[in-house]
Order: C-alpha cells, then sequence, then structure tokens
C-alpha cells in the first residue's frame, strides 16, 4: 500500500465563494465519486482553518492506481482546477493500520 499526503491552496476566486453549505454539499459529493476509484483504499479530507489550505491523507493499493487518478477527470475537477499553483505532495509506504494491523 502507498499513501500521499497532498496540501494545496485554493485560488483566491474559488476561496471567495465558498461557504459552510456549499463546502458541505461539495464535500458530500466528492466522497461519492472518491468511493468508485479503483484502487483508492481510503481518503482523509483535511483544511487547514486559518487559511483554507485544502489536503488529504490517500491510501492507494499501488502507484499506479495514483498515477491512474492523476490522469483523471476527478483528480483535475477536483484538485487542479481549484488549486493555486502546484500541489505539494509526499508519498509513503504504508508500514500499518488499525485496521490490518503491521504490514511491513
Amino acid at each position: 500500500m502507498v499513501g500521499v499526503m497532498i496540501v494545496f491552496a485554493l485560488k483566491d476566486e474559488v476561496k471567495s465563494a465558498m461557504d459552510q453549505e456549499a463546502v458541505k454539499k461539495h464535500l458530500a459529493n466528492l466522497v461519492g465519486e472518491y468511493k468508485k476509484v479503483p484502487g483508492l483504499i481510503e481518503k482523509t479530507f483535511v483544511m487547514n482553518p486559518e487559511n483554507s489550505d485544502q489536503g488529504a491523507f490517500l491510501v492507494w493499493e499501488s502507484q499506479e492506481d495514483i498515477d491512474r487518478y492523476l490522469k483523471s477527470d476527478l483528480y483535475k475537477q477536483a484538485v487542479a482546477d481549484i488549486c493555486k499553483g502546484e500541489p505539494r505532495w509526499e508519498t509513503y509506504v504504508v508500514t500499518a493500520n488499525l485496521k490490518d494491523g503491521v504490514l511491513i
């Protein structure tokens, strides 16, 4: 399994259009879409309360699944189109989790 942390700032026009209800509706839609992504085991969405930067920690079955996702329309719509600049990515090997225990 591969873990990926992504963090990015929102474009100013996206940030200025945000309100609590719109964010909730958008996230509910995204959760439904991400449940369908092949190879994605888990995704936890996060937001910095001080500056509204967005991010997520994703757990994937393989690097190939990540590569396929990065070429998808979902990635374009959920990250690339709303991101100011380039997102920061960090990739990790998942060594253990609460569900499966030790994985290495």
